[in-house]
């Protein structure tokens, strides 16, 4: 009995591996990127390369477990997802209002430890911000919040 409950257990994690899942789009060059298009200090740019990119950018790398069901089908939903609410990608082409409430939402999110995700944390120890590196990006997030409105 217990070969045949394993047998099924494998067999549905075989076939759930050709469930389709689109996977987000990569693109490098990004000429409307945050990056790209304002000048960002070296020290929170690497912070932001490091802690945000993977998920809030088009330039999401993907480690050898994205591919296996159900792990890919969390992480493309969860890098769909945060796209949606913050693509560094497309910073250059956002309203100065809407770049005004981002760079609002990053500061404060950076300072109370609700990003980078804890469960992107453990995995990704270069993502880890130390308290210093949060004060960082909020006051350069509050800076370019100032510059919007002068």
């Amino acid at each position: 009995m217990k070969k045949k409950i394993y047998f099924i257990l494998i067999a549905i994690v075989i076939l759930i591996q050709f469930y389709p899942m689109d996977k987000p789009t990569v693109t490098i060059d990004n000429p409307n990127d945050l990056l790209a298009t304002t000048t960002v200090p070296d020290n929170i740019s690497t912070l932001l390369k490091n802690a945000c990119y993977d998920c809030h950018s088009n330039e999401s790398t993907f480690p050898w477990y994205s591919n296996v069901a159900p792990v890919k089908w969390m992480l493309y939903d969860h890098i769909y997802e945060a796209r949606e609410e913050l693509n560094f990608s497309n910073w250059n082409s956002l309203e100065t209002d809407d770049k005004a409430d981002l760079l609002d939402d990053i500061s404060s999110m950076v300072l109370e430890g609700e990003m980078p995700l804890k469960g992107y944390t453990i995995l990704h120890s270069e993502a880890n911000l130390s308290e210093e590196d949060r004060e960082l990006i909020a006051t350069w997030a509050d800076e370019m919040l100032d510059l919007i409105y002068e």
